[in-house]
């Protein structure tokens, strides 16, 4: 059985802005970067296709995330 690691909703409404740039957001930041270096070692296939240079709000961060984590769900763990 895997590991669940439970996430807490944030405590205020401000605590996701989509609009605001990812700049601003030192954790979104260092994900964005860390999936962006795994994205590389992925077959052609699986790879997003958004740029690194695209994503510029916590929205666009959020959805790179998201895709990413559905690509190395459709691999099983094999990235």
């Amino acid at each position: 059985m895997p590991n669940v690691i439970r996430v807490p909703k944030p405590n205020r409404k401000q605590s996701y802005q989509p609009h605001r740039l990812l700049g601003k957001n030192v954790l979104l930041q260092n994900q964005v970067k860390h999936f962006k270096e795994l994205e590389k070692d992925l077959p052609a296939q699986h790879q997003t296709g958004i740029r690194h240079e695209e994503i510029r709000t916590e929205a666009e961060a959020a959805q790179y995330i998201r895709r990413m984590t559905e690509k190395l769900h459709q691999l099983g763990g094999k990235a």
